[in-house]
C-alpha cells in the first residue's frame, strides 16, 4: 500500500504582519521622538546658559560699576590680571601681554560667587587652546563651551558659544567673533539649530538683535548669508553663535 505525506506550509497571518509592523511603528516613533526631545532639551539648555551669564554680568557691574574681566583691580584670588576698564569685555585686549579679558571674565566671577565651576587658567605668556569645561564653563551640546568676547561691528559684549578655540594670540586672534579677521572660535551648533534659538529669545535674525551668528572666514556664508540661517546645510555644525550680556540688553 502506497503512503501518501501531505506537507502544510505554514505563513504568517495578516493579523499577525500587521502587529509586526505596528510594534515598528511605536519603536521608530518613539526613537525619533527621544532624539527630539533630546535636541529641545540641549536648546532650551543653551538658553537658559546664556540667560544666566547675562545675570552674573550684571550682577558683578552692579557691585564694582565694572565688567567681569575688564575690571581694573582684581576683586579676589581666582583673577589672572586686570583689564583697562573700557567696558568691553575683549577677548584679547593687550597685544604686548596677550592678556585676555574673555577669559579672566569667568575667574573674576567665580571670585564673586557668580559662577561655581573649576577653571584652569590659561597662560598669558604661551598661548593655547581654550577647552571647553577645562579652561571655559562647558555647555550641554558634547563639545561646546562658552567665552566672553566684544563685538566689534555690533558695540556689545557678548558671551559666545563655541567649540575648543584654536590657540589664542593677540596679534592672530584678537577677537572670537570678527568676520573679516581670522577668528580662534570653532563652529559648534547647525544653522537650523541657530534659528531656532534665534527666534524664540530674540528676532529670528542672523546679525541683528542680541543673539548673532559667527561666519568663519573659511566659511563666510555657511552659517548664515546676511539676516537668514542657511538652514540647507542641514545638521552640520556650521555656526558661532553670540549672545549679547550688556548690563542695558
Amino acid at each position: 500500500m502506497k503512503k501518501t505525506f501531505s506537507s502544510k506550509k505554514s505563513a504568517f497571518s495578516l493579523i499577525e504582519l500587521s502587529i509586526v509592523l505596528i510594534i515598528i511603528g511605536l519603536l521608530i516613533a518613539g526613537i525619533t521622538g527621544g532624539a527630539s526631545l533630546i535636541k529641545s532639551s540641549e536648546l532650551r539648555s543653551i538658553m537658559g546658559e546664556a540667560r544666566g551669564y547675562a545675570v552674573a554680568v550684571n550682577s558683578f557691574f552692579t557691585q564694582y560699576d565694572q565688567y567681569p574681566g575688564d575690571a581694573s583691580n582684581a576683586v579676589g584670588s581666582n583673577s589672572i590680571g586686570n583689564g583697562d576698564r573700557d567696558n568691553k569685555i575683549e577677548f584679547v585686549n593687550d597685544a604686548s601681554t596677550k592678556f585676555s579679558e574673555g577669559i579672566d571674565a569667568w575667574f573674576d566671577l567665580k571670585d564673586i560667587g557668580a559662577i561655581d565651576l573649576a577653571l584652569t587658567s590659561v597662560s598669558t605668556s604661551s598661548p593655547t587652546a581654550l577647552v571647553p569645561v577645562t579652561n571655559i564653563p562647558g555647555s550641554k551640546i558634547k563639545g561646546a563651551g562658552w567665552v566672553f568676547d566684544y563685538h566689534v561691528v555690533n558695540l556689545q559684549n557678548v558671551v559666545v558659544l563655541t567649540g575648543t578655540t584654536t590657540a589664542f594670540d593677540a596679534t592672530n586672534f584678537p577677537s572670537l567673533v570678527n568676520e573679516t579677521t581670522k577668528s580662534a572660535a570653532a563652529e559648534i551648533i547647525s544653522a537650523p539649530d541657530s534659528l531656532s534659538i534665534d527666534s524664540k529669545i530674540d528676532d529670528g535674525k542672523a546679525n541683528s538683535g542680541n543673539v548673532q551668528s559667527v561666519n568663519q572666514l573659511t566659511s563666510t556664508t555657511e552659517c548664515s548669508n546676511a539676516d537668514a540661517y542657511t538652514v540647507s546645510n542641514g545638521a552640520k555644525k556650521v555656526c558661532v553663535l553670540t549672545f549679547r550680556v550688556d548690563v542695558s540688553s
